[in-house]
């Protein structure tokens, strides 16, 4: 868990089918003017033009109303926002879920058969925020129950390894089917270029009879020594959102 300090702000003038997982790096987003940014947030969340930690990584949460000034569109329902400040710079969280209708021919009329889902991290640059990776996953399912959801009081900002660089979780299922089948879960870290991921299914039936799903497949690298921390804290996230019941 991440500390977050009280900070103090200076004033401003009131102003189961088709499905992918990608990171990429793309879009850019113009930032508002200076002032907004240190008035990130009411709670006491502020944003210098150039932020570095020289400590702990540290987040806050981000209002919406913020990314709207700085011009980064949420592209879907907002889940959570965060800011981030690490000893690579300030970085804006933005995790979003989109749905709507199949293109599919078979798709249902009127119904919501496909979900997109998108975690992206922007990283400030002078007067932008540039994209520096996203997590983007989606279902599409005519015909079927569909679904798909992110945890975002499991989405988590940490500094597992102690390099003063942020580690970001990010833990979803999405759902393609008929009847009470297991869904799939995904649990999936970056840090940087680095990306880790636990991938599986939810756990279900477990309070009436025998119980299904719930399995666990860790990524080859994660075995590794180096990475245990990671490891850990994945099936530690995991743990928390797998039981469906």
């Amino acid at each position: 868990m991440i500390e977050r300090p009280r900070l103090t702000l200076p004033s401003c003038p009131a102003g189961r089918k088709a499905r992918t997982e990608r990171t990429t790096s793309k879009r850019t987003a113009p930032t508002g003017s200076l002032c907004l940014a240190l008035c990130l947030s009411l709670a006491g969340t502020a944003a210098p033009q150039t932020a570095r930690a020289a400590g702990p990584v540290q987040s806050f949460p981000v209002p919406s109303g913020f990314l709207a000034s700085e011009q980064i569109p949420p592209g879907g329902t907002l889940v959570k926002a965060e800011r981030i400040v690490d000893r690579a710079g300030e970085h804006l969280l933005v995790v979003t879920l989109r749905s709507g209708p199949s293109a599919a021919a078979k798709a249902t009329p009127g119904a919501a058969e496909r979900f997109e889902l998108f975690a992206v991290l922007y990283t400030r640059k002078d007067k932008a925020w540039p994209q520096t990776w996203i997590i983007q996953d989606h279902v599409d399912c005519p015909g079927l129950d569909s679904n798909a959801k992110f945890f975002p009081d499991y989405i988590t900002v940490t500094d597992l390894d102690k390099n003063g660089m942020a580690e970001v979780t990010v833990p979803y299922t999405m759902s393609c089917g008929g009847g009470v089948d297991a869904n799939e879960l995904k649990v999936i870290l970056r840090q940087g270029e680095q990306k880790l991921a636990l991938r599986g299914t939810t756990l279900r039936n477990t309070t009436v009879s025998a119980a299904y799903g719930g399995e666990m497949r860790f990524d080859a690298a994660l075995p590794l020594k180096e990475n245990a921390a990671f490891k850990a804290h994945l099936k530690f996230i995991r743990d928390k959102v797998y039981v469906e019941d």
